[in-house]
């Protein structure tokens, strides 16, 4: 997208603010105009950086090449009425309203051709709103609707489309009057029930008998169907009335639904009731089917949802692109944040399941977690605070989550059970179990692998050296240390990643560091809350790295992302196999450098990934192998035993993969050797791995033929806005 000089954003709220920050952030617009009603709401707009300077008067549309309209629906014909005296000639002018027709034909009519009117809805948003309440990534992964209609600009049109896919949506055009009918039933009745269900609720907790408070007693099924009743009442009055005909359509359609299954209840025809809720169920456990795959991917069929197909890239790979924050740092903030005493603020956490593990967990043991717009606030409880937890702990697919908080709750004064999926149960918790039971801890395991049971006693100081260095085994050992009285030293066989000795002195914590590969802490000690800025994760970066070196032509930058020392081994070797990567430091806030990366296109040759290499490339090894494929030569990895025992193993995966893709491997227990050829088409497994899963779509680019990936859902571990992030960067060269 050509970036723009000046724009301006009428209602600078939840989407408005968020379109700023996430242009802003892209280096897409010079300059932000904020107009708005309430001088309260642009001041904190202002004070975010949202935009450049505020005002109430539609006069300051002079001058902007755009201006986004995100009023309530209501008054978005009259904005774009006052606004049209003092628009320059060929503006464009766009919407983010959830009602197309009435609007996209009363602001055309409103602007009077003073102005190129092009209808948009991006399909995002919280219960939140306001300025405080914007992210900069709202739209990743999101979807967004245009609705030209037959005198729409074709130009607008494009300038409007390369705007929304610019900040991450998958842009789709249908007509304003489908557009309508899809959202009442796809949104207005949602909402609408959520309304409903949460006024049964309160009704309820009025009858003045002795019944439980439901609100308080409520499950996750009710908590999820009412989360958007926290929605704004004005916003949604405007929805309802605006769009009456198909919400009234599509309402009766879910009243024969509800009707069907409450006869069937009322004639106990339980037969009828499993068919029913099985049609259900068989639809929702289908539904990606009719998901539209960005760019370059096809949709499965319906009997694996989950699977995707990569077309081969038909030209070079172009753009400037963020990844998500670095989860290791993101578990780590949030998690020192829970134990810190006040409210810590988060800047950059990622939208994966990993680090939303993180949170409900902490949720579970009393912390208080919000996400607002594009921060993470965690009022901490100190490390005495927490409480003991109602049910098991979800770790979900988290390593890193189950490990730290096995230090963590070591020294707790309660029990708790820890577990996580089919994947996470078969991961070795003896490397952590057995060093804290030098401290004293009593850890229970199965079979030395989740679930684990954590009871919580008072631990005693120790001196602990590990077999396998470990940033997740330190950092545990390093918590349950915090909470002891005396000194603990760890002392690793070499070099692990040093987040959290970064990190904890921004939380008040003194942690030594007397010499290479040793920490130590004396505690107990008091963790204060803190802000905390996340940079981008330097293992998703790798996946960008690759793909633009092997595909030609390509010229990639990833803006923020961490280069940390024991973090950056995956740029080391691309680099000793003749990769193009240059880095430009920005300035960040704490003790992790950061850097702007960029990559060109060139032809790589093969090295020897091993030792210290491999330890700091671990997390990269899957993107890497297909690196060592597309690369001239025999590449050699070696020192990689650990490996063998994450999500998957890693070894086993990629060496089945990239046979199946034509490639000659040879394992190794430690490792493999990597023939470079040339890359065909086929089918492979992901093994439920979200490393493998993205490594394989970086391979497809460079393929002789598409390739099919199973289980590529498992990619929204790490990144759910992967997929749209190549089809930008496709586009872009394209």
């Amino acid at each position: 997208m050509e970036p723009l000089r000046r724009i301006a954003i009428v209602g600078v709220g939840l989407i408005g603010g968020s379109l700023a920050l996430a242009l802003r952030r892209a280096g897409l617009v010079a300059e932000v105009v904020g107009i708005g009603r309430t001088q309260q709401n642009l001041d904190v707009a202002l004070a975010r950086g949202i935009v450049d300077r505020t005002g109430t008067d539609p006069a300051l549309v002079a001058g902007c090449e755009l201006v986004l309209l995100a009023t309530p629906g209501a008054v978005l014909a009259p904005t774009a009425a006052a606004i049209a005296p003092h628009l320059d000639a060929g503006a464009i002018v766009t919407d983010a309203g959830s009602v197309k027709a009435s609007v996209v034909r009363d602001c055309t009519a409103a602007l009077g051709g003073r102005a190129r009117f092009v209808g948009a809805h991006p399909i995002a948003g919280t219960e939140n709103s306001g300025a405080a309440a914007a992210d900069a990534d709202l739209f990743r992964a999101e979807r967004c609707v245009l609705t030209p209609v037959a005198g729409t600009d074709a130009r607008a049109l494009a300038r409007v489309r390369a705007l929304w896919e610019a900040v991450g949506m998958d842009v789709v055009e249908m007509a304003p009057e489908a557009h309508d009918e899809l959202l009442a039933l796809t949104s207005h009745v949602p909402h609408l029930l959520a309304f409903a269900l949460t006024g049964a609720a309160l009704a309820y907790r009025r009858t003045g008998t002795d019944a439980p408070d439901p609100f308080v007693f409520a499950g996750p099924s009710f908590r999820d169907a009412t989360r958007v009743a926290a929605s704004s009442p004005e916003m949604w009055r405007d929805i309802l009335l605006g769009n009456a005909t198909a919400l009234r359509t599509a309402l009766g359609a879910v009243r024969e639904r509800v009707d069907e299954l409450d006869d069937a209840v009322a004639a106990g025809d339980g037969d009828r009731i499993v068919a029913l809720v099985g049609a259900a169920s068989a639809a929702k456990r289908g539904a990606r089917e009719a998901v539209a795959r960005p760019e370059g991917t096809a949709v499965a069929p319906a009997e694996a949802p989950d699977t995707a197909t990569v077309a081969p890239a038909a030209g070079p790979l172009r753009g400037s692109i963020s990844v998500p924050g670095d989860k290791s740092i993101a578990h780590r903030a949030l998690l020192f944040a829970a134990l810190a005493e006040g409210t810590t603020v988060i800047r950059g956490v990622g939208h994966g399941e990993d680090n939303r593990s993180t949170m409900q967990v902490l949720r579970a043991l009393g912390v208080g977690v919000v996400r607002e717009g594009g921060e993470v606030r965690v009022t901490g409880r100190g490390f005495a605070g927490l409480r003991a937890p109602e049910g098991v702990l979800d770790c979900g697919n988290s390593g890193t989550t189950m490990r730290l908080l096995t230090g963590i709750l070591a020294a707790a004064p309660f029990d708790a059970t820890l577990d996580g999926d089919a994947s996470l149960r078969k991961r070795p918790m003896r490397r952590v179990v057995e060093p804290l039971a030098r401290m004293g801890a009593l850890v229970d395991t199965t079979d030395g692998r989740p679930p684990v049971t954590v009871r919580g006693r008072p631990l005693r100081p120790a001196e602990i050296l590990l077999n396998v260095a470990s940033a997740q085994v330190k950092t545990a050992l390093v918590l349950a240390g915090l909470q002891t009285s005396g000194r603990t030293v760890v002392e690793e066989p070499a070099a692990s990643r040093d987040h959290t000795e970064r990190l904890l002195p921004a939380f008040g914590a003194t942690i030594e560091r007397p010499r290479a590969n040793v920490v130590a802490v004396t505690g107990p000690q008091v963790l204060h809350a803190c802000t905390v800025d996340v940079p981008g994760d330097p293992s998703a970066a790798a996946f960008w790295l690759v793909a633009a070196s092997i595909v030609p032509g390509s010229r990639v930058v990833i803006r923020g992302a961490s280069v940390n020392p024991t973090r950056n081994g995956a740029v080391d070797v691309l680099r000793a196999m003749g990769a193009r990567i240059s880095e430009r430091p920005v300035r960040s806030l704490g003790d992790e450098p950061v850097a702007d990366l960029e990559v060109e296109a060139t032809s790589l040759r093969a090295t020897v990934v091993a030792g210290d290499a491999m330890l700091r490339a671990i997390d990269e090894f899957p993107v890497l192998a297909v690196a060592a494929a597309a690369a001239e030569g025999t590449t050699r990895f070696a020192d990689g035993a650990e490996l063998r025992v994450k999500e998957s193993d890693r070894i086993a995966a990629m060496a089945i993969g990239l046979r199946a893709l034509g490639i000659a491997v040879e394992e190794s227990e430690d490792g493999m050797i990597v023939h470079g050829g040339r890359l065909g088409g086929g089918t492979v497994e992901s093994h439920a791995d979200h490393r493998i899963a993205m490594a394989f779509v970086v391979a497809a680019l460079v393929a002789g033929s598409p390739i099919t990936i199973r289980g590529a859902d498992a990619i929204a571990v790490s990144d759910p806005g992967f997929l749209l992030t190549l089809a930008a960067l496709r586009r872009g060269g394209g």
